[in-house]
């Protein structure tokens, strides 16, 4: 246990590298291969664990959490506990419903907003009913079970906190760096954070790497954006949902193809000089107090460069076929 990140489990133990993590990953399909041949598990080449089944997983984690009105933070930890969980145990061995349920039965307790054990079950019934025992001793027994993998260390950092850290300190020194983040800004930093818990950001870099690469998408890449969208004309409002991040998938795609957008020939008319001015100057304020912080460069281009690939990857998610796949190898063991 540590009130330091640099000092904590998190980053001694459990901030894999790209290689550790593809290296776990290959053990657990080769784990896989014997189950099905020994009979333990049935192939059910159906069930994928990839960037569809992380998001399908992350809904089900907030729609919980939304039931018996969770913190946030309680949220994110879940989340990370189920995927460091599935680091070492193969979705296919478990029920993800249960799963889903214990991560956030053993999160609220360590985030000191326990719920009683009886509750989370009948609000996991409410949703799921024929994945979800009425026995509630099973969701305990799953509990020591989900420690035992995660070796006993629970305690994380988040981006939250370093969020707000960064917004404090941007305020304090204002006639410094010559900027602030608004409110409107930092509900869409918490946004993409709360998005991130989707990748394996949380398993590869600090926290403050990912809040960075948040701060980079919002005050860079949408400042830019902003400016296109409003010289192309209004757009028709957008009802807001779980995945929204108030970035357009085009954009996003067109900026993680490295292209540059002519402004000038953009329909619409030329954009207002003042505007132009305005973000551009905050862009290269932020640039001078992103040298000023020495957080790793590559570290946070690869942060973001996953940011960009979720919401590429969640345009083309289709829930029902994973919610269908799931019901089929669950229902028929």
């Amino acid at each position: 246990m540590s009130a330091d990140y640099w000092s904590s489990s998190q980053r001694s133990k459990w901030q894999l590298t790209r290689e550790g993590l593809m290296e776990s990953r290959r053990k657990l399909v080769l784990l896989e291969k014997k189950m099905v041949q020994s009979g333990l598990i049935k192939e059910n080449p159906q069930i994928v664990y990839d960037v569809n089944m992380r998001i399908y997983l992350h809904t089900l984690v907030v729609k919980l959490g939304r039931r018996l009105n969770v913190r946030q933070v309680a949220l994110a930890s879940a989340e990370v506990y189920l995927f460091r969980f599935l680091t070492r145990v193969l979705l296919k061995e478990v029920n993800a419903y249960l799963l889903v349920t214990t991560c956030l039965y053993v999160a609220c307790k360590i985030e000191e907003c326990p719920q009683h054990l009886r509750l989370i079950v009948l609000e996991a019934r409410n949703l799921w009913p024929e994945y979800i025992p009425h026995d509630v001793t099973k969701l305990a027994e799953f509990e020591f079970y989900l420690i035992e993998e995660m070796e006993l260390y629970l305690i994380l950092h988040h981006p939250y906190k370093l969020l707000l850290q960064i917004r404090d300190f941007l305020t304090d020194n204002s006639t410094h760096f010559g900027f602030t983040l608004t409110d409107d800004e930092l509900q869409h930093l918490w946004s993409l954070i709360n998005d991130s818990y989707i990748t394996d950001l949380h398993l590869l870099f600090p926290p403050h790497v990912i809040a960075m690469a948040a701060i980079y998408i919002t005050v860079v890449l949408k400042k830019n954006l902003n400016a296109i969208r409003s010289a192309a004309g209004p757009v028709g409002n957008q009802a807001q949902d779980d995945k929204s991040s108030a970035m357009h998938l085009d954009d996003l795609m067109t900026l993680n193809a490295g292209g540059d957008v002519d402004i000038q020939t953009t329909s619409g008319g030329n954009l207002p000089d003042l505007r132009l001015d305005e973000d551009t100057v905050k862009i290269d304020r932020f640039m001078n107090f992103f040298n000023y912080s020495h957080v790793n460069l590559d570290e946070m281009v690869e942060a973001m460069q996953e940011m960009v690939n979720l919401y590429i990857a969640w345009d083309r998610y289709n829930e029902n076929q994973v919610r269908k796949a799931l019901q089929q190898m669950l229902l028929s063991r």
